[in-house]
């Protein structure tokens, strides 16, 4: 059973949102990485620091994925048999958003079943179902003050479903990695694609980061999504050579220019070792 701490008046300094359906019922390609990759954070005696709070992830709800994605979209979503571990990881990061957004942590790290980077308003493929960053937009702009969002997307594959439906919002910012995909610019004011070489290394890679960064910290926006994709790892499926490190060198990065409301989105990855470290050295670099 997960735990969850009692509210204190004081945000803490990481929210972690996970459910065991994540590894049991999640996509095949991906499901394998997250029990590892929780027990992880065990390991490193993480889960036990005063500043790092734990919370069960709940379904989104329907109304709401309905808000965001056409009704033949989701007939096909619930055709694929990932509807009920969709709607659960789309809740997980409406809860971690909320918890960053409203200011109960600086920041937060949202554990998903299914992805949600390449489903549009009318379409999904590449492991992608719900659209959760999306969801979690519209739900903060409905129930909070939050208005203006930034997202910075490392996962090597082009996030074209949220383009699609984020990329026109004159209020969001969308930083896209991507290695080489046709880029797909919409209609957006401030949509920016960061295109790096399939063996982009680390040094690479982070000066990107720091034009990311660069853009996000001129769009003043309210809350930081990072939606973080480790098959940029040199041993996992994706484009770009990166090495075990640098994912702890890209959350300090990140920490240094934005201390507080960053919502951490777990996207593309299949290899358990690489979400051991990967994951674990964000989380550490958070809750620290």
């Amino acid at each position: 059973m997960v735990r969850e701490m009692i509210d204190s008046p004081s945000p803490c300094k990481v929210t972690v949102v996970y459910h065991q359906d994540f590894g049991a019922h999640g996509y095949p390609a991906l499901k394998g990485r997250v029990a590892p990759a929780f027990e992880e954070l065990g390991s490193r005696g993480l889960l036990d620091l005063e500043g790092v709070r734990v919370m069960e992830a709940t379904p989104a709800d329907d109304d709401l994925a309905a808000e965001v994605h056409s009704e033949s979209h989701l007939r096909g979503v619930k055709a694929s048999g990932y509807y009920d571990i969709a709607l659960l990881s789309a809740g997980s990061v409406v809860m971690g958003a909320s918890e960053a957004g409203e200011g109960r942590a600086l920041s937060s790290f949202c554990f998903v079943g299914a992805a949600g980077h390449h489903a549009s308003h009318d379409g999904f493929w590449g492991f992608c179902f719900l659209n959760d960053v999306a969801m979690a937009v519209t739900h903060l702009r409905e129930r909070s003050d939050l208005r203006r969002f930034a997202i910075i997307d490392i996962d090597p594959h082009f996030g074209d479903g949220t383009r699609d439906i984020l990329g026109p919002d004159a209020e969001v910012l969308h930083v896209n990695f991507h290695s080489g995909h046709p880029m797909i610019k919409g209609e957006g004011l401030h949509n920016l694609d960061i295109a790096l070489p399939h063996n982009a290394d680390d040094r690479r890679f982070l000066e990107g980061v720091g034009e990311a960064l660069e853009a996000a910290r001129a769009f003043e926006h309210d809350l930081l999504f990072v939606i973080f994709g480790h098959d940029s790892h040199r041993d996992d499926y994706g484009a770009f050579e990166l090495g075990d490190g640098v994912y702890a060198s890209f959350a300090r990065k990140v920490k240094e220019v934005f201390p507080e409301r960053v919502c951490y989105v777990l996207s593309g990855g299949a290899d358990a070792r690489v979400a051991r470290r990967a994951i674990g050295d964000v989380i550490e670099v958070l809750a620290r």
